[in-house]
């Protein structure tokens, strides 16, 4: 099982969307919901449980819980009407909400990071004091970022001898590493000097202990997006071309959503060859869970650079995000006789009210007849569930209806054969 990303008594949304595409099954005489849990990304038992009436919904294996977004906008509207909320005793989701407690069985509360030495602010005030007409100083101007700028937002200059980590022979630009309330919790150092000069094993040092965020205010403090980079001088060209509310974690392991709660929108600006790693991908995917949107920099935006430091350097960095593009596509099916959705990508969530296919499962779905269409679609609309192709590994093939194909949903086996398959056990 993977290690939460969420506080053990944070309040968790899902949606509905999301909900469908974690195998539903409904149980308990249709009052409540069994599904594959979305946050520890369990694929093998239904864990999560969501009570039909309320719309709670917790996981029996990593404890994680929350509220379906539906739910909650009742609840809102309930609340901004003045009305008071209770049961009425019909079974259907999100009637009747009341917000309950949190769940008896709770974990110790996530550790909040303490500071790594106890003078980490005298040297933050001896870093700073050196910074200007340093080595210092000159980095950050070959690299496009104003002095005033940089002291701003607390960089600052350690000589040769005055970083308490590993030393370089030119000294490091210090980026202070804090809490959404300023406290500094380490340094992170770059060391000074072109990058053929630097040998990678020494270009980047970070003091030992807590992690945290450099221009961690920004995640308490401002409005709009909140751009998540992975380095210091990616969050400080991004600065200097204009955005305002912008933080650097070093690395995307760093997150902590407990210091996020403000935050509704992000936009992650990665290197250009790492858009598609799975860290990254797995934080958009919690800020989803979350109800957060969540947007990617394009490769474009730097122009042929890899990374929001080395465009702005080179002065071709855009910083301007797209709108975001339909998710999916709805389509009237002619051999269907119904309306369904096409998704745009693996991750999108489609309309609550329509069957929505993924790509994956169109293209496992070419050259099927209409009525192993048909009946594929009757499954996937009754349980909501994906599409999965096997192989049959027994005699089927050989008979001409049994096909080597059977289409699985939601762990149950619908096959196009009128007949149950021995090999296959459908």
């Amino acid at each position: 099982m993977k290690a939460p990303t969420w506080g053990p008594n944070e309040n968790l949304t899902l949606t509905e969307a999301e909900l469908n595409a974690c195998r539903p099954v409904r149980g308990e005489g249709g009052r409540a919901i069994r599904a594959f849990c979305p946050f520890h990304g369990s694929d093998r038992q239904r864990s999560l449980r969501v009570d039909v009436e309320s719309g709670r919904f917790q996981c029996f294996a990593c404890g994680a819980w929350g509220y379906m977004a539906e739910a909650r906008e009742r609840w809102r509207a309930e609340r901004l009407q003045g009305k008071k909320t209770a049961y009425n005793g019909r079974k259907e989701a999100g009637k009747g909400i009341t917000l309950g407690r949190a769940p008896t069985r709770l974990k110790t509360p996530v550790k909040a990071p303490q500071p790594s030495r106890d003078d980490l602010d005298e040297l933050q005030a001896a870093f700073q004091a050196a910074l200007p007409d340093s080595l210092g100083a000159e980095y950050l101007r070959r690299r496009g970022i104003p002095l005033e700028l940089a002291q701003r937002v607390g960089v600052g200059y350690a000589g040769p001898d005055a970083w308490p980590g590993r030393p370089w022979r030119w000294g490091r630009v210090t980026f202070p590493l804090t809490d959404p309330a300023g406290r500094i919790i380490t340094f992170y150092g770059r060391a000074v000097g072109a990058p053929e000069k630097v040998p990678k094993q020494h270009r980047h040092d970070i003091l030992p202990g807590d992690k945290a965020y450099f221009n961690g205010r920004a995640l308490a403090e401002g409005a709009g997006p909140l751009y998540v980079t992975e380095g210091g001088f990616d969050a400080l060209a991004l600065m200097a071309a204009g955005v305002q509310r912008v933080v650097a974690i070093i690395g995307a392991k760093g997150w902590r959503w407990d210091w996020a709660r403000d935050v509704d929108e992000l936009v992650l600006a990665l290197d250009a060859d790492e858009t598609g790693g799975k860290a990254w991908r797995e934080l958009a995917r919690q800020a989803r869970l979350r109800g957060r949107q969540v947007h990617f920099l394009p490769a474009e935006a730097y122009g042929g650079h890899k990374d929001p430091a080395a465009a702005w350097e080179a002065g071709v960095l855009q910083v301007t995000v797209p709108a975001p593009s339909p998710a999916f596509t709805v389509i009237e099916s002619e051999t269907l006789g119904e309306r369904i959705a096409i998704l745009h990508d693996e991750e999108a969530a489609g309309p609550p009210d329509l069957v929505a296919f993924r790509p994956s499962e169109l293209k496992l779905l070419e050259g099927v007849t209409p009525d192993e269409l048909r009946q594929v679609y009757a499954a996937k609309k009754f349980w909501r569930g994906l599409i999965v192709k096997k192989e049959c590994q027994g005699v089927a093939p050989t008979v001409p209806r049994r096909k080597a194909l059977r289409y699985r949903t939601l762990g149950r086996l619908e096959c196009s054969v009128e007949e149950p398959c021995r090999t296959c056990d459908a």
